[in-house]
């Protein structure tokens, strides 16, 4: 019966005092979010990008395969398995779950157990005698309780944001593997690149040797010149330099795959001549942008971050409510005279405590407040985080489709001026041949040869960068995350807040 009673008398004043504690606290003082999320179906994409919307899926999670090159298959697996970034990443995901552990952990009770064992001289004059005179045991043990009743929702919104915190993490660990496999990529292509520049090299090399031939021989015949023939030496020279620069960048570029690969220059000597293959259509899937946001690692990790910040928001909040914790311990002590060292496990040394403990904000100068509006803050900033990524990330698909549209032309009258580049320096060599154009036209022919089919080359690889890039800026495969998962209430909390 007493305990009953005991037990009433405690319910009946918490709620007298959480009622005081409500009515008498602190309060946010009217601070509160400003900022709004973004819908991204409200962006206008343009014409451009409104033409390209078809009914075509999103971008798969290898989505460099569409090139057909097993050995560029072969490096990005690699890059995903050695790459210490991607380590570093997967490092700060276990960082943030640890912490959530951390935070769970104020949701349960607390059990702490102490023991001191040890003898104690008491002074001759200590009064009264004894223990004036004597050395003692002095042991015990204590067993103690505490549980803090979370009924403002503070701790469970804590652990809340730490676990979007989480998965914060592991949607950027998504995106530094993204921007691993398109650095990878867009290198492969530079490679690609170098090894056909390399290829016009060699092949105006070997004209220029032809042309030189034939001005020697003409020099021979006394139809030449020594001008001719120094400059024809000349542009010989600058051709078989050429080559050396290109097989000096292809080594370069060697370097620059197996370092993104996270192994040593060594492994780059096995790497080929690049095999990339592309015939795709400039497409994009007819939910864009609506369902951009779940696609992009970047969008996705801000959009937890704002869940996260409002949390915040309700973890702050409550710093305005008591605080109210259980408390109970369980105790055996003894100090007695030498020979009773077990003296404490006794019934007779046995003490117990249970009762609670309020901590009701009346009056802190502001403190509150201060943390609350830096919460508020937080979350407002997350919110145009969040916004700007939106923005970002439609400006980056649009430029991509609009470069794409426009290398495809650019390469069919590149194609086309190479082809007439061709025929002019075969007919200005013939004529040079028969004696009816001068050395000079031939050399300034060929110039163009070689640039035309150098700017084919070099929009080609254009068109494969603008590809990858547009792959990554759909998010390069991430497998989409359901709106319900990002709800928020209007007031930057969830919707259990208080």
């Amino acid at each position: 019966m007493r305990g009953r009673i005991l037990i009433a008398t405690l319910s009946t004043s918490l709620v007298a005092l959480c009622a005081v504690g409500t009515i008498g606290c602190v309060n946010t003082g009217g601070i509160k979010p400003t900022s709004q999320l973004m819908a991204a179906s409200s962006l206008d994409t343009g014409t451009t990008t409104r033409q390209a919307l078809k009914d075509v899926p999103w971008p798969n999670s290898r989505w460099w395969q569409q090139w057909q090159d097993p050995q560029l298959d072969r490096l990005v697996e690699e890059a995903i398995g050695h790459q210490p970034s991607l380590r570093m990443a997967q490092a700060r995901v276990e960082l943030a779950q640890a912490q959530a552990r951390i935070d769970g952990a104020s949701l349960l009770p607390e059990l702490d157990a102490q023991g001191n064992f040890g003898t104690e001289r008491f002074a001759r004059y200590t009064t009264p005698s004894p223990p004036g005179g004597y050395t003692v045991w002095n042991n015990g043990v204590n067993l103690g309780l505490s549980y803090e009743l979370d009924l403002w929702g503070k701790n469970h919104a804590i652990l809340h944001g730490a676990l979007d915190e989480v998965r914060a993490s592991a949607a950027e660990k998504q995106g530094v593997q993204l921007a691993l496999e398109t650095a990878l990529v867009r290198t492969y292509v530079q490679l690609a690149l170098q090894y056909a520049l390399r290829e016009d090299d060699q092949a105006i090399e070997a004209q220029t040797k032809q042309t030189r031939d034939i001005v020697a021989q003409r020099l021979h015949a006394g139809i030449g010149s020594e001008l001719d023939l120094s400059e024809a030496q000349t542009q010989l020279s600058v051709a078989t330099n050429q080559v050396e620069q290109a097989n000096q960048q292809i080594q370069l570029l060697n370097d620059q795959l197996v370092a993104l690969i996270g192994e040593g220059p060594g492994s780059g000597e096995a790497i080929t001549r690049p095999q990339l293959k592309m015939d795709l259509p400039v497409t994009l899937p007819a939910t864009l942008p609506a369902d951009l946001v779940g696609h992009r690692p970047d969008i996705v990790a801000q959009r937890w971050r704002v869940e996260s910040a409002s949390k915040g928001i309700v973890a702050a909040r409550a710093n305005f409510y008591p605080d109210i914790d259980l408390l109970a311990s369980a105790s055996l002590a003894a100090t007695v005279p030498f020979g009773g060292f077990f003296a404490f496990l006794n019934k007779a040394g046995a003490g117990h405590s249970l009762g609670t403990a309020i901590d009701l904000p009346l009056f802190d100068a502001g403190r509150r407040q201060g943390i609350y509006g830096v919460s508020v803050a937080q979350y407002d900033e997350a919110v145009e985080a969040y916004n700007a990524s939106v923005i970002t990330a439609m400006q980056q698909v649009a430029d991509q489709v609009v470069s794409l549209r426009s290398l495809d032309v650019q390469q069919q009258n590149a194609e086309l001026a190479a082809k007439s580049a061709d025929d002019a320096y075969r007919l200005a060599t013939r004529g040079y041949r028969s004696g009816i154009t001068e050395f000079l036209q031939v050399l300034i022919d060929q110039a163009s040869e070689l640039h035309q089919h150098q700017q084919v080359e070099e929009i080609r690889a254009k068109r494969f960068e603008a590809w990858a890039l547009l792959m990554q800026a759909l998010g390069g495969g991430m497998e989409s995350t359901t709106e319900k998962s990002y709800q928020l209430s209007a007031t930057g909390g969830d919707k259990h807040a208080p």
